[in-house]
């Protein structure tokens, strides 16, 4: 493969696991809880919550390794791990028979099973190719991309809260004041 062409695709599948599993870690810090249950009932249950802090800071240590230290080969170790795991699990999934939920992104209708065995395949791919290519920035660039990207995902979540909002704020009710004789109710 040309070498310039190796570090382009290098540089995308790196940028594609630091996206990937940024969002798929902020997903799983907000339902902290359901990840708990979902690992509880791949039969972890004694370690749960001790494992679901380890999955989070597992992927958050990878997007920041990959970010900071590009050339490093421990963040794409790391995702393989990572991948690895997710595809035992989907394992485990399918032998207890039961549809258990995944947390992969989150709190989502999606079970695990079939999909997190098909995806390893996909992770292992990224990781290779962000290993033979990968980027040239340092890590003063990589940590602004990744503050970059993080405000892009507050925004972002942030944007899909005020769509919630605004028919809630339509939908008010106006309460009179008790102190004051006759109040009037204005319309809104």
């Amino acid at each position: 493969m040309n070498h310039n062409l190796a570090d382009v695709l290098g540089g995308a599948a790196q940028i594609a696991l630091i996206a990937i599993f940024m969002v798929a870690a902020l997903s799983k810090i907000l339902t902290f809880r359901d990840l708990g249950r979902t690992i509880g009932r791949l039969g972890l249950t004694a370690v749960a919550g001790n494992a679901a802090i380890a999955v989070i800071m597992a992927e958050l240590l990878a997007v920041t390794g990959l970010a900071v230290l590009p050339a490093a080969t421990w963040p794409r170790v790391l995702i393989t791990l990572l991948a690895a795991a997710f595809a035992g699990a989907g394992i485990r999934a399918l032998g207890i028979k039961e549809k258990i939920k995944c947390g992969c992104f989150g709190n989502g209708g999606a079970v695990l099973g079939w999909r997190q065995v098909l995806y390893l395949p996909l992770w292992l791919a990224l990781a290779a190719l962000a290993e033979a290519g990968a980027p040239g920035w340092n890590g003063e660039q990589g940590l602004a991309g990744l503050s970059a990207l993080l405000l892009a995902l507050v925004a972002w979540k942030l944007f899909a809260e005020l769509r919630v909002w605004r028919p809630l704020r339509e939908d008010r009710m106006v309460i009179p004041e008790p102190t004051k004789p006759n109040p009037e109710v204005p319309a809104t």
